[in-house]
């Protein structure tokens, strides 16, 4: 099989072609079937020895053997596709961009980022493979992929705002040591994460990509409390000098910008 091959036949749209091999070892399948049913009729012939079925049955298994290996030698060999080349040049994404629009899937592809909320997509050509948030996904023909994208859009995702705010409130604490009452300072959202992600493993297991997608949920229950009853106000680019801007892409592909966050408490939730 040869990868590499850059002749204009194999510039096909890769749906288009694996559609048209898919026909091809549909017909080999069905060769295939034909020779099963006559080794079946053969083994009948032996087990009940209707010694008349027999040369029928073996004319019809060495007929059908002939056109199998007829069939496998047109059909069966893999078509001219070069994955790593569709990621580079971007073919790939623009025929998953259309297959995710057929699908109700918005696909952004801003700042150096693939989103199709809840995830981010990253193209991996040395394993021939998308990863789908934090897992690789293999099954790169492109209407599959997106109504792969469409079934986690659909997925129940329960978001307990409470706890993330716990969560958020005692990384918060940790950089505003002075804050006991009344509204807090702005913090940015980055060195909150930078917080809660300290050891290496805490940053695998809860990456940026996750980060910001909690907060655009938490962004969407503006009445949410933490465990003790503390208020949250999620801050815009003047709020923090310097603050690094978070970006997030919704369903609909509107641009949710964030920059920090600061907590408010009563004296008696302090």
């Amino acid at each position: 099989m040869d990868m590499s091959d850059s002749r204009p036949e194999a510039a096909a749209s890769l749906e288009v072609t694996l559609d048209t091999w898919e026909t091809s070892l549909a017909r080999l399948e069905q060769q295939a079937a034909l020779v099963l049913r006559a080794a079946k009729q053969l083994r009948k012939a032996a087990q009940d020895g209707a010694l008349a079925a027999v040369g029928a049955a073996q004319g019809n298994l060495r007929q059908g053997t002939v056109r199998l290996t007829e069939t496998i030698a047109r059909d069966a060999e893999m078509p001219a596709i070069d994955i790593p080349a569709a990621f580079e040049n971007g073919s790939f994404l623009t025929e998953l961009s259309a297959a995710a629009a057929a699908a109700g899937v918005t696909l952004v592809q801003r700042d150096g980022r693939i989103t199709a909320y809840p995830v981010v997509l990253r193209l991996e050509p040395r394993t021939l493979g998308v990863r789908v948030g934090r897992k690789l996904e293999r099954r790169l023909r492109p209407s599959v992929l997106a109504r792969h994208l469409k079934a986690i859009q659909q997925r129940s995702t329960r978001f307990n705002a409470r706890s993330f705010l716990d969560r958020l409130l005692r990384a918060y604490t940790v950089l505003a040591p002075g804050w006991r009452s009344g509204e807090g300072p702005l913090i940015a959202l980055a060195e909150l994460h930078d917080v809660l992600t300290l050891l290496p493993a805490a940053a695998a297991d809860y990456p940026m990509e996750e980060f910001l997608v909690d907060l655009l949920r938490l962004d969407r229950e503006p009445d949410a409390r933490s465990g003790r009853g503390h208020r949250f106000e999620l801050g815009g680019s003047t709020g923090t000098k310097g603050a690094k801007r978070l970006t997030m892409y919704d369903e609909t592909g509107a641009q949710h910008d964030y920059y920090a966050v600061r907590f408010a408490a009563d004296t008696q939730n302090a």
